[in-house]
């Protein structure tokens, strides 16, 4: 909990949307209830699974005013799970049944459907007893100035959280890096070379 605990690495965004103010703050709890992180259906699966859960616990989706809204802020996390299995460990299993399955048969090679049937069984045995990797990310959202902070600075979770958050709002989401925060000032030329002197990453995306 990097809000929390005040570790600061973040990054921070413009968000664009046209919000009406009547029952504003009722809305996005609404919204974020409908996309909060829910388990997968069956444990037998792997792969990705994201939502929103409270700021305070990764496995509390029970989204009261009190625990998301402060002040002017909206703060809650990004919960991402991810299942694999060690690739070494099925390679190794699946061995074993190759093994087996020629010197059953007397055949010299496994035929792709009955390979596929033996990995697909093995991850059907080893999935239900895996646990995922988890990883949570804090989310602060100023309403009053429409800036939202992010806090991790991987770019495959920004882009998921960006993602995410465009679904659950049906609002945009705009990198502010340091070009956007001294744009307008009567220093900004002097500030501009400064900055590419130094070096600086303004986390836009190529193309954007």
């Amino acid at each position: 909990m990097p809000l929390l605990s005040g570790a600061m690495g973040a990054r921070r965004y413009r968000v664009i949307a046209d919000f009406p103010e009547l029952g504003l703050r009722d809305r996005l709890l609404e919204r974020l209830t409908l996309e909060a992180f829910r388990e997968p259906l069956s444990a037998a699966k792997g792969g990705e699974n994201v939502g929103w859960v409270t700021l305070t616990n990764l496995c509390d989706t029970d989204f009261a005013p009190d625990k998301v809204l402060f002040n002017q802020y909206m703060s809650f996390s990004l919960r991402m799970d991810n299942k694999r299995l060690p690739g070494k460990l099925v390679k190794a299993l699946l061995d074993l049944r190759v093994r087996a399955w020629l010197s059953e048969t007397g055949r010299e090679r496994v035929p792709a459907p009955v390979k596929k049937e033996m990995l697909e069984q093995i991850e059907l045995e080893l999935y239900p007893r895996q646990l995922p990797a988890v990883a949570v990310h804090d989310v602060c959202w100023d309403l009053s100035s429409h800036t939202i902070w992010f806090f991790s600075n991987s770019n495959k979770a920004n882009e998921l959280f960006r993602m995410l958050f465009a679904k659950t709002f049906q609002a945009e989401t705009r990198p502010i890096g340091p070009l956007q925060l001294i744009a307008g000032h009567p220093r900004s030329a002097e500030w501009v070379s400064a900055l590419d002197r130094i070096g600086y990453a303004d986390y836009r995306p190529d193309g954007r």
